[in-house]
């Protein structure tokens, strides 16, 4: 859902028979040439998802289901449907300016940028200007005595061949799954509610060059009644080396921007 789009200057990008691709890792890729061929490492011997990806829009309404929303819709719980029906699209919290998380975050065709350091992986977008820090060596999450509900949650991840699976806890609960635009029956809300006790597993795995894949499985005790997973989200890679800035203002307030949708 963009709010106000930044101007993104895009560079013209070359490609010349076979592609070897250098990156600020360091890494170099070799192309594929067939099923499983294709090997992409930084200096450090990870898989390497470093670059600017960008994935189509998802979601649901006039006949379409893009992003399983209509399973979704029938895993909550009688309670959260209760509360749901109090709420309506301006108490999305994108509206307030609040950063949509993962999963949300795919759904809405920005651009994402990941960059590499060893030991850690750096999820930045540009839909709202935030970043994640992921820790990439398998260790734990962050101690309890430090571990506060945030947006974007808690992040730890490990290598499963050349998949990065991330495990994320420690949420909020203000955030929602989806949009006020995503309607995928006649009956829907469009509220996407979350609680404190949402745990996300995702995966993510770049296919060849140019194509990066995630998925994720979602679990939220309180609001569901079993764990719904989204399709693969498929990224393209950008020819642009860096995303740009979106803005959000707060002091403009839901009506502003749901006006800016058609809503």
């Amino acid at each position: 859902m963009a709010l106000v789009v930044g101007a993104v200057v895009v560079a013209a990008a070359v490609l010349v028979g076979v592609r070897v691709a250098r990156d600020e890792n360091g890494a170099t890729e070799s192309p594929a040439t067939g099923a499983g061929s294709f090997t992409a490492r930084t200096a450090w011997g990870e898989p390497n998802l470093t670059g600017v990806w960008r994935a189509a829009p998802l979601g649901a309404g006039s006949g379409r289901d893009t992003f399983n929303l209509a399973k979704l819709e029938g895993l909550y719980t009688p309670d959260a449907r209760a509360r749901m029906k109090e709420l309506s699209a301006k108490d999305d919290p994108t509206m307030r300016c609040t950063p949509p998380a993962f999963p949300r975050a795919t759904m809405l065709g920005h651009p994402v940028q990941i960059i590499q350091r060893p030991g850690f992986a750096f999820v930045f977008t540009e839909a709202y200007p935030v970043f994640r820090i992921i820790p990439t060596t398998g260790r734990a999450h962050t101690s309890g005595q430090y571990l506060f509900p945030t947006h974007m949650g808690d992040s730890a991840a490990r290598w499963e061949g050349d998949t990065l699976v991330v495990d994320v806890i420690s949420f909020n609960g203000e955030g929602w799954l989806a949009s006020p635009q995503d309607r995928p029956t006649n009956a829907s809300t469009g509220v996407w509610l979350t609680s404190d006790a949402m745990h996300i597993v995702e995966r993510w795995r770049r296919i060849d060059a140019d194509t990066l894949e995630y998925q994720a499985r979602v679990e939220d005790p309180k609001t569901l009644t079993m764990p719904w997973e989204t399709p693969t989200v498929t990224f393209e890679r950008q020819t642009v080396d860096r995303i740009e800035e979106v803005l959000c203002r707060p002091e403009d307030g839901p009506a502003t921007y749901l006006a800016r949708l058609g809503s």
